[in-house]
């Protein structure tokens, strides 16, 4: 072999490297772009909603379809209509707005069809608390009394109103507006009679209430729950509280109205993208229970949980192979 063909065969092979190498190094770069980054819609920080979607975002961001997780914080409605108009690819927000926004319902000024489930997490639960010794024994009891509800603007307002109206006692009742915790103290020291709200499985100022003061769930009417049901699908029929026993001087539990956390998507997130993340929630769901400790007792079989709007096509393919929905 002369020297100077084996300088040509060198030079040959180097090229060849090269350009292996550099097909390599394209190779990668196409893996990087075909990840997805995010805007999530979260809920505002200091509210419960906002460590969620931190737990959320850390599990998504270590899934392969999934790059860089963008926090964007906002309320239920503002969520939703960030999805609808592709300001934020998903988003957290409640049951509720999920489907009044789909059905252009007030406050929502258009329909919002193009948000779809992508899967339904902790609910928060109707209930009316008073004291153990207390003679209201169902919800029409509490005509002519002084019952706090809950600060102007907040939905529980909205339920008290058409639940009221069904047992035709609207009107009938002395609202308080008083935060909750503020609401806790005011049943103790006997200015309010009663609290009506929406509690999560882990309440703490109820568990503080139950600390001190013996007290009870009043059982709303099962025909009341049901017609609710009927008439709104985004509320379901659950038990309220799960595990009794960190409310320690409760006496019962009761079946009532709930309405859950949900975590949206738009329709034109690509299927794939939309059963990855599913599938890296619901596999991962313990880094994710850290959010919330009223997620300490939720399955990931209920995000599943169909709550009157439709789930998006890659979620439902997911839940269908686990079984989880028909």
């Amino acid at each position: 072999m002369t020297k100077a063909f084996s300088c040509i065969r060198a030079v040959a092979f180097a090229s060849v490297a090269a350009l292996a190498g550099a097909s390599g190094a394209l190779a990668a770069d196409e893996v990087a772009q075909a990840k997805m980054d995010l805007n999530f819609g979260s809920g505002n920080q200091g509210g419960s909603q906002y460590p969620v979607t931190v737990a959320i975002g850390q599990v998504l961001e270590k899934t392969p379809q999934i790059g860089r997780v963008s926090l964007q914080p906002g309320g239920s409605v503002g969520n939703i209509v960030r999805v609808q108009t592709g300001k934020s690819d998903i988003a957290i927000s409640m049951s509720t707005s999920l489907r009044d926004g789909r059905m252009g319902n007030k406050p929502f000024k258009s329909k919002t069809g193009d948000v779809l489930n992508l899967f339904t997490l902790h609910a928060f639960h109707v209930v009316l608390i008073v004291p153990e010794e207390s003679n209201i024994k169902t919800v029409k009891d509490i005509a002519g009394r002084k019952i706090n509800v809950a600060p102007k603007g907040y939905s529980i307002l909205e339920v008290f109103a058409q639940l009221s109206d069904s047992l035709g006692i609207k009107g009938k009742t002395t609202i308080g507006y008083l935060r909750v915790g503020e609401a806790v103290e005011a049943l103790k020291d006997g200015h309010y009679e009663g609290l009506f709200y929406a509690a999560s499985d882990r309440m703490a100022p109820f568990m503080n209430l139950a600390q001190t003061r013996k007290i009870r769930l009043v059982q709303i009417d099962r025909s009341a729950l049901e017609a609710f049901t009927k008439k709104d699908p985004s509320f379901y029929i659950a038990a309220w509280p799960k595990n009794r026993s960190i409310y320690k001087n409760l006496s019962n539990r009761v079946e009532t109205l709930a309405y859950p956390n949900v975590v949206v998507g738009s329709k034109r997130l690509d299927d794939k993208v939309a059963y990855a993340i599913v599938k890296a929630v619901a596999e991962n769901f313990d880094a994710v229970r850290v959010g919330d400790t009223s997620l300490n007792d939720f399955n990931p079989k209920d995000m599943a949980r169909d709550v009157g709007s439709p789930f998006h096509p890659g979620a439902a393919k997911y839940y269908r192979e686990r079984g989880w929905l028909k």
